[in-house]
């Protein structure tokens, strides 16, 4: 009957994959990861489980490097794992709705990376309901059925931000701290508190957040060079997007300010390493990746096996700066 059971998931996933990309789009299987292997499904091999990772979205090399080290446990725990969620993000389609295929597909488990709200939680019990334990990525659904998170500390994120801020800002400094903004992003409120405690006993530092949410079209962009040319007392802007880490060099390259203001970023890119070589960022904040996925992985295949799992994983995060860069650009 197992047997039976896991070529029935098998020939489900496949038939829902090849709906959506014929169709739509709507899944990228099998991208090409840096520097791993890709996804490889033997239809004549018996796989003991099926997980689906949805990312926040697949063209990123953060998520690419979470699908490589989710891969990596896969193969040591006879797991298959297939990627999916939005292509990039000009893909207005949420995480949500590929929740609902992967809950369709009845796969054996899900690593998600969700939006905190009520959509989300609410398919997450669908989930639970359906016996499909799901492992929330790097943004957490606390109140929901979710089996563990995976991800970093947002207060130790925060502190550690604030850490850098301080040696890249001085002990008298101010700081411009673009967030996303939106209401589910509980994480971002608690990354501020850590990195206001973390620069408390400062008194002549200030952090002031400026939340993209708040604006619509070129209404962020414009927002924040009108800060950078109008506040002359700004010193650090930290940015917790790729994207808005490269708005911010951009501009300060543009508005000729790179001499007055540094930026300090969480997440990393080949963009953001060339900008940190001149200079541009003074530090960046890096998650392991690779880490978060192989944890997630074993986080799911420990439930599965046994009924229960750690509720929430922490990753390890690395600061990389003008000394150290070398070593993380090989």
């Amino acid at each position: 009957m197992k047997s039976a059971h896991k070529n029935t998931v098998f020939i489900v996933l496949l038939g829902i994959t090849a709906a959506l990309i014929v169709g739509s789009a709507f899944l990228q299987l099998r991208v090409g990861v840096n520097a791993a292997k890709t996804s490889r499904i033997d239809p004549g091999k018996e796989y003991g489980r099926y997980v689906m990772l949805i990312a926040e979205r697949i063209d990123s090399p953060f998520w690419q490097m979470v699908y490589a080290g989710a891969l990596e446990a896969a193969e040591e725990l006879d797991c298959v794992v297939e990627l999916s969620g939005p292509l990039s993000g000009a893909d207005r389609r949420s995480t949500d709705e590929y929740l609902d295929y992967a809950i369709a597909a009845r796969v054996d488990g899900i690593l998600c990376y969700v939006h905190d709200d009520a959509q989300t939680r609410a398919n997450l019990a669908l989930a639970a309901k359906k016996g499909i334990p799901v492992v929330t990525l790097e943004n957490d659904s606390v109140s929901s059925p979710r089996i563990s998170f995976v991800g970093v500390s947002s207060w130790e994120l925060g502190k550690l931000l604030g850490e850098q801020l301080v040696r890249t800002g001085g002990n008298s400094s101010r700081a411009l701290v673009l967030t996303d903004g939106s209401a589910w992003k509980s994480s971002e409120n608690i990354m501020l508190s850590g990195m206001r405690e973390a620069v408390r006993q400062f008194s002549g530092i200030s952090v002031v957040p400026l939340g993209s949410a708040d604006f619509s079209g070129s209404g962020f962009e414009e927002a924040v060079r009108r800060r950078i040319m109008e506040d002359m007392s700004l010193d650090v802007i930290v940015s917790l997007r790729v994207e808005d880490t490269m708005l911010a060099a951009q501009s300060l390259i543009e508005l000729n300010q790179t001499n007055r203001v540094s930026v300090v970023s969480f997440r990393e890119s080949p963009e953001i390493y060339e900008y940190l070589r001149k200079g541009i960022v003074s530090a960046v904040v890096v998650v392991d990746a690779r880490q978060m996925g192989r944890r997630a992985i074993e986080s799911l295949v420990e439930y599965l096996d046994t009924g229960h799992t750690n509720d929430y994983v922490i990753t390890d995060m690395h600061v990389v700066n003008a000394e150290n860069l070398g070593v993380y650009r090989e």
